[in-house]
């Protein structure tokens, strides 16, 4: 069964979601997909069509970004905000009675997040908001950005803040700098849409303020004692694999998580529209062997 539904998380803030349950009662744990920085649930598509008929999932678009409503305070689209807004959302699902299957055999959450949407992921481990080890069983974090802070060049973050100001911007930042691979003209076309679709304060926020908030204090040792799959492109230019390792294996680690890292080769940042069937197998022997 596959369902979209518009959801109030906070005042102000409306959440476009997508959620899909399988038909075969298979005992999988629930999937939540993160999207990155200028994405929307339909960056994960083509992975979720692939996943769809073991694993329940659940796509949310970021606020401020594609179909999903934000407050109008330009402050109020950082990693925490975010946090939030899921937070609520599964806390909404849950109690849902028509939704059920999403909690089927009581599998918990595995949650899948994207640059962006990975650093999302460690603050909602860091802070137990699912019950670290209960309902949160495991993250799959994608070229992800860590949990401390980035303190970019000036004259980077001011080309960052523009990246999305028009297509032919966004369209030369994904040619350039996310994609490392040929996607199609099609594909492309979708990514642009998604890029350039976010509201002001959700397309200046990230490289605005939403790098430079450090959130490595939340992670106490034992604080994510819980399983992780880090998978790094290994032709990504904004998230390398060396840098990876320090900021968010080594971190993690230290937190008590038990980190495996796999690198894709051929690949840039964006790895859930250039390497779906290889994260498709990465996400299922994750959810084996956990």
């Amino acid at each position: 069964m596959q369902s979209l539904h518009s959801i109030v998380t906070t005042p102000g803030t409306t959440l476009d979601v997508f959620t899909s349950i399988p038909t075969k009662k298979s005992p999988k744990p629930t999937l939540l997909f993160v999207h990155f920085w200028g994405g929307s649930r339909r960056t994960f598509s083509a992975l979720a069509s692939r996943l769809s008929a073991d694993f329940p999932l659940i796509l949310p678009t970021l606020r401020g970004w594609g179909g999903s409503i934000g407050p109008d305070d330009p402050a109020a689209y950082g990693t925490t905000d975010n946090a939030d807004d899921l937070a609520a959302l599964v806390a909404h699902l849950r109690a849902d009675n028509a939704l059920a299957g999403l909690f089927r055999h009581g599998n918990g959450i595995i949650i899948v997040g994207h640059s962006m949407g990975a650093k999302i992921a460690q603050v909602l481990a860091a802070r137990g908001d699912f019950g670290t080890g209960t309902l949160l069983k495991g993250l799959v974090l994608i070229a992800p950005a860590p949990m401390g802070k980035l303190e970019l060049p000036t004259e980077m973050r001011e080309q960052q803040i523009t990246a999305y100001s028009s297509r032919e911007s966004a369209e030369l930042v994904l040619k350039d700098v996310l994609l490392g691979s040929d996607v199609g003209a099609e594909e492309l076309r979708l990514l642009v849409d998604d890029c350039v679709d976010g509201n002001d304060h959700a397309r200046m926020a990230w490289p605005a303020y939403g790098v430079q908030e450090d959130y490595e204090a939340l992670l106490a040792d034992g604080s994510v004692n819980i399983p992780v799959a880090v998978v790094v492109g290994g032709l990504d230019k904004v998230e390398t694999a060396e840098r990876v390792d320090e900021k968010v294996v080594r971190v993690l680690e230290k937190a008590g998580a038990s980190v495996t890292v796999t690198v894709l080769e051929g690949v840039g940042h964006m790895m859930p529209v250039e390497a779906p069937m290889e994260l498709e197998k990465i996400i299922c022997n994750f959810v084996e062997q956990k």
